[in-house]
């Protein structure tokens, strides 16, 4: 197994790509502490953690409060001994063009989305370092980090991106590799109940059907593991080629 004997921190373990990341890296032999702001969320991903074998614990914590993160990871350590993977996918989005999103609203997202990952990275970067073993952390990304919206001008996703290149660079002495993916429309559950790929097939993705969360897992696995060794600073977009489109095509 790819990851057996390490410590994988999971901040985001809601329902899609959260929770699909938490059963792919306990496959394969990853213990793994599940972070969420929604306690319920969080214990239910550690459930189906323990459920492949592995041990597993929630540490529900607001992802913006650097303090609470803290106790979150110094639970962890105390509980598994380390931690040696960190991915962080927590965030959210607003639908506003910048002459309707309130400051607020902008504010809300940016905390959220770009200075939630900021914090947790710190957080475990300061315990990878501390421990002398390096480690691995991915982020994910999206592909509205990559290009406009027409309806989003409060996204992170950029910044993200970005953040990562720095945060590789800056711990790479530390044998900390730092990369991130980036998922396009992915099982995201659509108006009565069904998903994205009961319907007809995107137009805009050459791959011609939508992402699952299996696509984004198992991305971030790739990039956590030992098969990732000399990998950093990179973005992989798992988004079925959507990104090589040109817009008018």
């Amino acid at each position: 197994m790819l990851l057996e004997n390490k410590v994988a921190l999971v901040n985001g373990t809601g329902p899609n790509i959260g929770i699909e990341i938490v059963r792919t890296l306990a496959r394969e032999g990853a213990n793994v502490a599940c972070m969420d702001i929604d306690a319920s969320r969080a214990e239910a991903a550690a459930t189906e953690a323990r459920a492949m074998g592995v041990e597993a614990m929630a540490v529900p914590a607001n992802s913006t409060d650097p303090e609470a993160v803290k106790r979150a990871v110094d639970a962890a350590v105390s509980a598994f001994g380390a931690i040696n993977v960190l991915v962080s996918s927590g965030s959210i989005t607003h639908s506003g063009t910048i002459l309707d999103t309130e400051i607020e609203e902008w504010r809300h997202v940016i905390d959220v989305t770009l200075t939630g990952h900021f914090v947790v990275g710190q957080a475990a970067a300061r315990q990878m370092v501390a421990q002398g073993t390096g480690g691995a952390i991915v982020n994910v990304a999206s592909t509205s980090g990559h290009r406009g919206a027409a309806r989003a001008i409060a996204s992170a996703k950029g910044g993200i991106l970005n953040m990562t290149r720095s945060m590789a660079i800056q711990l790479a002495p530390h044998g900390i590799r730092v990369n991130s993916v980036t998922p396009t429309q992915t099982g995201i559950p659509v108006a009565g109940g069904t998903s994205r790929e009961d319907g007809p097939p995107p137009k805009n993705i050459p791959l011609g059907r939508w992402g699952r969360v299996s696509d984004q897992a198992n991305a971030v696995l790739f990039l956590a593991s030992p098969n990732a060794d000399f990998i950093t600073g990179i973005d992989v977009p798992v988004d079925g080629g959507l990104l090589a489109v040109f817009p008018s095509e």
